[in-house]
């Protein structure tokens, strides 16, 4: 089915970017105001959450039914973007060795049995990037309080990093991979139904479920 047909002129989108907290308040609203009637999607943004805080981000153990039940209806019209999560064995290595470096350190706090964010081994390549651009500039008999030149060496280049193929564009950005995740009406959990990659390619896990019709 045609997305963008079947939504013309029947559809609105809003955007979201909040804390998990704030975009359950906001969701139960729109359940109030009837807004999860299928004339509204909400598309959220989150980067920073762990696997299990957005498995059910809807539910409140220390909530009422009530208000549970009414978030959850509402998180049907709702799809999250978050970074993909990388699979490699080489990551899940990763991993481990951060877990059992940060027990070392801070005894008092424990990752549990997920894996860490994206976002630690995003920075991990960050300073592998910088070594490279160092280490050019080095060769090159540069200046290493160069930061001009050690900068420009970063960009417009690509490399195998911890998190996977690790590409930089002619501005400095980094081209990330994205998930989008869908909620499970039946179980209520939300789950990976595609993955976009920064090269443009398409993974498609799942049936997208819009307030249970299936989109493939």
């Amino acid at each position: 089915m045609d997305y963008c047909q079947f939504w013309e002129g029947t559809c609105h989108f809003i955007v979201l970017c909040a804390s998990q907290d704030s975009v359950r308040e906001i969701m139960i609203k729109a359940h109030e105001l009837e807004f999860d009637n299928g004339e509204y999607v909400f598309f959220n943004i989150d980067l920073f959450s762990s696997h299990n805080a957005t498995l059910k981000p809807w539910y409140r153990a220390n909530d009422t039914d009530a208000r549970n039940a009414a978030a959850r209806k509402a998180y049907e019209s709702l799809m999250t973007v978050t970074l993909r999560q990388p699979t490699s064995p080489k990551y899940k290595q990763f991993s481990k060795d951060v877990k059992a470096k940060a027990a070392q350190i801070y005894p008092n706090f424990t990752y549990g049995d997920e894996e860490v964010n994206s976002f630690v081994g995003a920075f991990y390549d960050a300073v592998i990037l910088y070594a490279h651009a160092l280490n050019e500039t080095i060769e090159a008999g540069g200046n290493v309080t160069d930061g001009i030149n050690i900068t420009r060496r970063m960009w417009n280049r690509t490399f195998d990093g911890i998190t996977g193929k690790v590409s930089i564009d002619e501005n400095g950005d980094r081209n990330a991979d994205y998930s989008l995740l869908d909620m499970d009406p039946k179980t209520g959990e939300f789950q990976i139904g595609s993955e976009i990659y920064a090269y443009g390619s398409f993974n498609k896990h799942t049936s997208i479920c819009y307030k249970n019709s299936l989109f493939t």
